[in-house]
């Protein structure tokens, strides 16, 4: 899988974070699918461009969204992330992949029913 290059950076605040996260690349029905088991989250084209558009719009809807409502830590929590350090500079780190495989059915599908490719992005957002 090539680098997506994916970005985040909303500009909500000058505080940004940056983020390492898996993303999976698969296909079904001819789509090409752009998954990000950590955000829940994904993209899809008829192209892996068109795909990594997709997924950066719906990452960006994510944490417009989450930010708007003043939901992002909760959200993340929910999705297994542990949240730590200070409401200034707090420390977000996303679920291990081996516990996301065991806790999230849909990568767990994917994982074991599908071809796949992983890559790992730093993805840049605010807080």
């Amino acid at each position: 899988m090539s680098n997506l290059h994916l970005s985040a950076d909303l500009g909500f605040t000058n505080r940004k974070y940056q983020v390492g996260l898996s993303l999976v690349e698969f296909e079904e029905d001819n789509v090409t699918i752009i998954y990000s088991p950590a955000l829940d989250l994904s993209g899809y084209g008829y192209s892996q461009s068109e795909a990594k558009q997709s997924f950066s719009e719906a990452l960006h809807d994510f944490f417009r969204y989450t930010n708007n409502k003043k939901t992002l830590d909760k959200v993340l929590k929910n999705l297994g992330w542990a949240i730590r350090g200070t409401k200034n500079k707090p420390k977000f780190n996303p679920p291990k992949d081996s516990d996301l495989v065991s806790l999230n059915p849909l990568y767990n599908e994917i994982v074991n029913s599908k071809s796949y490719k992983v890559s790992r992005e730093a993805i840049e957002f605010a807080y």
